[in-house]
């Protein structure tokens, strides 16, 4: 009898944990939006994939500061301007904000390549952009005490002729500072070159005359000479930079290295890249090292996808740099190519992913993170009331969004249908975009390419206190469309025999769309948003 009790119980306990991994699956299925916030995936505990930092995250920049290492990168012409992360591991990233809130007020556009310093107390950032009066690209300077809440803008720090681009501050064994940028990639006639100068002591001018890192007439080979990184090892000073064309599905950048024993002379050039693309990742580079504390280096750099590539942009990786005990040249510890996966920087560390990003608005914890076209006056956005509400700046279309993640992914968001067209879509700038929109009467998908404006599909709707609209994405480009009345039914938005829309015309050079909410109408115009839902696939 106790044999047979025995037996009982554990069939009992068997049916019990079938029976909960039900539930708990139809608890996290699709439709239920709420358990999947907080949602993680941990891979395999020894090792790490790539990338590290999701999305259109170009030229990183890496520090560490005690324990803490900090990353910056490109934003292009999207506020705010340069996104900031940190991380205790290298390959977990939070996103804590970005360099500047707004634009300081003497810049343009093309913010690029941010690079992060710190030294007694201060962080700078030494950063990309164009003057707002001539329109050339020039490089400015800004610092803070406390990283978390954003920097001061110094003004400009280096105006080289046409251009002056990518900026690297080096500190030697003497202490002093050294700065260094790509030069003359817009002078007709003249090659371009990466240049030098020592910085003052409080890191704000150059100090004596520039001095070339990259010299021509000994057979350099490449083209670009760009994003520089300079590190010292073993009596070596070495530059790390990459050559090539560094955007677009007709990239082909790679990582070079040269080394001298003195700084302003004598440099000699690896004859090969030391990183170049692979079939899963392709064209990597424009990246910095960061040391650990145990004195390993790490090179955090960007990357394109070979399945999403420009529909996502260029991605943050993550490789660690040996050195040859012979040669004493570095090369990187996973082969030639960007690593899919790779043995963790640190022991009882473990990657974790989201796969979902959700927003129902009950607090402003986000807001800081949304983006929007700074070429454009800016959308008001405030979160009150369990609603985000976006009122728009200027007349036609507008857009606050988010950088995705990857190609493959869901979209919902709720929406309260006004006489204006508002809704959901994909954003490059102005003239580039793709947009599910709705007002009381009708729901339409709205393609604009290259300025021209085209109605895909119109849809009649009754009058509703709010709708769900939907859209579901392959490879970045490849769109569905459909809405839902109560966000379980949903009801597709036929354009074709196939119901999809491919937005091939939709990157655009150097930097990758951006998602999220799209109004089209009047000034002064407010859409109420409920809740957004992003869901990648794992």
């Amino acid at each position: 009898m106790k044999f047979i009790k025995y037996n009982r119980i554990c069939l009992f306990l068997i049916f019990f944990f079938i029976e909960t991994v039900n539930v708990l699956a139809k608890e996290n299925s699709c439709e239920n939006i709420s358990e999947y916030t907080g949602f993680e995936i941990s891979h395999n505990s020894n090792t790490y994939a790539n990338p590290v930092i999701h999305g259109d995250f170009p030229d990183p920049s890496i520090i560490r500061v005690g324990d803490m290492y900090y990353a910056a990168g490109t934003s292009c012409d999207f506020g705010p301007n340069y996104p900031l992360y940190e991380s205790t591991d290298l390959i977990n990233w939070n996103q804590i904000g970005a360099v500047f809130s707004e634009p300081p007020a003497w810049t343009s556009d093309d913010f690029w390549a941010p690079e992060l310093f710190y030294n007694n107390g201060t962080f700078y950032v030494y950063y990309t952009t164009k003057r707002k009066d001539n329109h050339i690209a020039c490089i400015g300077v800004a610092t803070t005490h406390d990283i978390h809440k954003g920097f001061s803008d110094q003004g400009i720090i280096i105006e080289w002729g046409e251009e002056a681009i990518d900026a690297f501050v080096f500190q030697d064994d003497d202490r002093k500072l050294y700065i260094t940028w790509k030069a003359y990639g817009l002078t007709e006639g003249k090659e371009i070159e990466i240049l030098a100068s020592e910085l003052s002591k409080d890191g704000l001018k150059l100090v004596g005359e520039p001095f070339s890192l990259t010299d021509h007439t000994k057979g350099w080979k490449g083209s670009g000479d760009e994003g520089p990184c300079l590190v010292k090892h073993n009596g070596y000073y070495y530059l790390f930079y990459s050559i090539g064309a560094c955007c677009g599905k007709t990239c082909d950048y790679r990582v070079m290295v040269a080394r001298s024993k003195n700084l302003r002379a004598g440099w000699e050039q690896y004859p090969d890249p030391i990183l170049h693309g692979g079939d899963e990742w392709h064209c990597p580079g424009h990246g910095t090292l960061v040391t650990t504390p145990d004195n390993r280096f790490f090179y955090l750099y960007h990357a394109y996808s070979a399945i999403d590539f420009d529909f996502i942009g260029r991605q943050g990786m993550l490789d660690e740099v040996m050195w040859n005990k012979l040669t004493a040249w570095p090369y990187f510890k996973n082969g030639e190519t960007p690593s899919v996966t790779s043995a963790v920087p640190f022991k009882n560390t473990m990657q974790k992913t989201n796969p979902l990003f959700f927003d129902d608005f009950s607090t402003n914890k986000n807001l800081a993170f949304w983006e929007w076209d700074i070429n454009h006056p800016r959308p008001s956005t405030i979160v009150a009331g369990g609603e985000m509400r976006i009122t728009t700046a200027h007349c036609g279309i507008n857009f606050v969004g988010l950088r995705p993640k990857t190609g493959d992914y869901y979209l919902i968001a709720e929406v309260a249908p006004t006489d204006n067209l508002i809704g959901i879509g994909a954003y490059s700038n102005i003239k580039n975009s793709l947009a599910l929109l709705v007002n009381k009467s009708e729901l339409e998908i709205l393609k604009v390419n290259n300025g021209k404006s085209e109605i895909l599909a119109k849809v009649p709707v009754s009058q509703k206190v709010s709708l769900f609209l939907k859209y579901e994405v392959e490879d970045g480009r490849y769109y569905r469309f459909s809405w839902s009345d109560d966000g379980h039914n949903w009801v597709s938005v036929k354009f074709n025999e196939n119901f999809i829309v491919d937005a091939f015309w939709l990157p655009q050079w150097g930097y990758a769309p951006r998602v999220g909410f799209i109004t089209n109408g009047e000034v002064g115009c407010t859409a109420h948003y409920s809740s957004l839902k992003i869901k990648y696939k794992n």
